[in-house]
């Protein structure tokens, strides 16, 4: 509605313009002496020539230039040439030489060669009106004169070619403007996107993992309600730890959403984290076995690291079945972190494995780092992760 509006308001203004242009030069054209024109000519002709010359102006002067000024030129060649005032006589000429540098009607590969036609034309109205101005009947005394009138045509021409090409130019630079605008509005939101589905992974891996072993602790805890009591405090402080680590895990990743708030914000786990939550699993039921060899790996890396086998292991508590037990490898070999996370369980099933959240999460971390992820069941039974990151500064022999 507001684009509707505005190109009307630009329309009515463009029809203002052309009227009073065409109004003016009319008057400017009547207004001439007639003591001098040829004595054959009725002076009351000058008044349709002014009419004629302004209606031109006004109807074509933007549609169709090319004619007007073919039109306007004659007409002030014949007025020339009979004697009529220079001023009054030419500036009709002059307006539509303007107008035809201004509305000249060229884009893409037509560029030169409307701009060498519209010269050539202008050319020729500016001869046409240099040479009526020399001719005997003309009031215009000596060939500087003849010639400047000529030159003058020409000049409105190039004046108003020059305004067309700086007026084009400044749209350009505002649609220039306007896109890159639009561009840096949709990389903004494909960064919020880009954050929401980093701080959902995130949430899926502390949740996840927490969730999955409060469930098994409080089965394990039921289990034992009746058979064997003295374990359940066990189970209790076991399901209490994991419950803590996982809103402490939550506020920090949380805390990018609000950053007002006074956040306490705790070091991402890395390798070292990695020791700690094994325990923590072996404390709780799930036997695995881990061999990490020590080095120093940059926070991103050892972050993502932490992560897979996190949600590696708690897969293996989903769908392993009880009774499973698990491996963790983390070794460094030729420049890459590898990474090995298997089971002996039942695994999962299902054709949308390799689309579940966790697994497509851990695919992303990977290939954040130019990595490569691989997951599936093992010969022997059971389900295993591999990954492998190279590390950055470090090329393979």
């Amino acid at each position: 509605m507001i684009v509707a509006v505005r190109a009307w308001n630009a329309g009515r203004f463009a029809v203002a313009v052309d009227a009073a242009v065409g109004v003016a030069a009319a008057l400017v054209t009547v207004n001439g002496s007639w003591d001098k024109v040829a004595s054959w000519l009725p002076h009351v002709v000058i008044v349709p020539l002014a009419f004629g010359q302004g209606v031109l102006l006004f109807l074509g002067r933007r549609r169709a230039p090319m004619a007007v000024l073919a039109a306007a030129a004659g007409l002030c060649a014949f007025m020339l040439a009979v004697g009529y005032p220079a001023l009054a006589a030419i500036v009709g000429t002059w307006c539509a030489a303007h107008a035809l540098g201004m509305h000249g009607r060229r884009t893409g590969r037509a560029e030169l060669s409307g701009t060498l036609r519209d010269a050539a034309v202008v050319l020729a109205a500016a001869v046409a009106v240099a040479v009526a101005a020399a001719t005997p009947g003309s009031r215009q005394p000596g060939v500087w004169n003849a010639f400047s009138l000529g030159a003058l045509v020409a000049a409105s021409w190039v004046l108003g070619y020059a305004l067309r090409t700086r007026r084009d130019y400044v749209a350009e630079l505002k649609d220039r403007a306007a896109r890159l605008e639009a561009a840096e509005g949709e990389r903004a939101a494909r960064a919020v996107i880009d954050e929401r589905l980093r701080i959902a992974r995130e949430l899926h891996d502390v949740i996840g993992h927490s969730i999955s072993l409060i469930a098994i602790q409080s089965e394990a805890a039921a289990r034992s309600a009746r058979s064997n009591p003295e374990a359940v405090p066990a189970f209790m402080s076991a399901i209490s730890a994991a419950s803590r680590q996982a809103l402490a895990e939550m506020r920090g990743v949380l805390a990018v959403l609000r950053p007002d708030a006074e956040a306490e914000l705790s070091p991402q786990p890395g390798l070292e984290q990695v020791a700690e939550f094994v325990a923590g699993l072996c404390a709780g039921g799930l036997q695995t076995r881990l061999e990490v060899e020590p080095m120093d790996l940059p926070p991103g890396i050892a972050l993502a690291v932490y992560r897979i086998v996190q949600e590696s292991l708690t897969n293996v508590l989903k769908h392993a079945g009880d009774g499973a037990k698990a491996g963790v490898t983390i070794v460094g070999s030729r420049g890459t972190v590898r990474v090995s996370v298997h089971d002996d369980g039942v695994g999962p099933s299902g054709p949308a494995l390799s689309t579940a959240h966790g697994i497509v999460g851990m695919r992303e971390r990977v290939a954040a780092y130019g990595g490569t992820l691989r997951t599936g069941a093992r010969a022997g039974g059971g389900f295993e992760v591999e990954a492998a990151i190279p590390l950055p500064g470090q090329e393979a022999p």
